[in-house]
């Protein structure tokens, strides 16, 4: 079986005859084996996924002979993305119709990404691990734009989140009389 860390295994069953119990190994933690009554259970909820993936052991006792068999519980880690652009790029601020700094972050496990909050003209994409969001703010009212991503595939709900403010360009406008500005 493979499973997401954090996620209860389909129970394993074993039906025995002649012994009178049995020994375990190689489960990965949170997961447990038992023998009652000539059946063996193999359950519960993997906890670690470093060393995966688990090869256990199923050993029986009692009875006649060494009988062993084995299987493997693969353990699959939480999907993780992390910054990997310049500090910062996370939290900027940017003039209408001016570029952002590309923001971009690695990500391990996951098979894309979704994208909300980015300000028009901003896209986020997802390619052979990096998320990427790029682009020139062409609306300021909504700012400061506080956007998600949220990875998808893979195992774990796992999101950053992000602000970028956009400002909108100076103006200056005659306030006084007309033709007060040409005397």
């Amino acid at each position: 079986q493979t499973k997401c860390i954090n996620t209860p295994i389909t129970t394993i069953t074993y039906t025995t005859t002649g012994s009178t119990g049995a020994t375990f190994s190689g489960l990965p933690t949170g997961v447990t084996g038992n023998w009652l009554a000539n059946t063996v259970t193999i359950s519960g909820t993997p906890s670690v996924s470093v060393g995966s993936p688990y090869t256990y052991t199923v050993n029986l006792t009692g009875g006649c002979g060494t009988i062993t068999t084995t299987g493997t519980i693969t353990v699959t880690p939480n999907n993780t993305i992390v910054l990997s652009s310049v500090v910062g790029t996370n939290a900027q601020t940017k003039c209408i119709n001016t570029s952002i700094t590309d923001i971009t972050y690695t990500t391990t496990g996951a098979t894309g990404a979704t994208f909300s909050g980015l300000p028009n003209g901003v896209n986020g994409s997802w390619l052979a691990n990096t998320v990427t969001i790029s682009g020139t703010p062409t609306v300021f009212v909504g700012s400061p734009y506080n956007y998600t991503v949220t990875l998808t595939g893979g195992c774990g709900s796992i999101t950053k989140t992000g602000k970028i403010i956009v400002n909108q360009n100076n103006t200056i406008i005659l306030s006084s009389a007309a033709g007060t500005d040409n005397q």
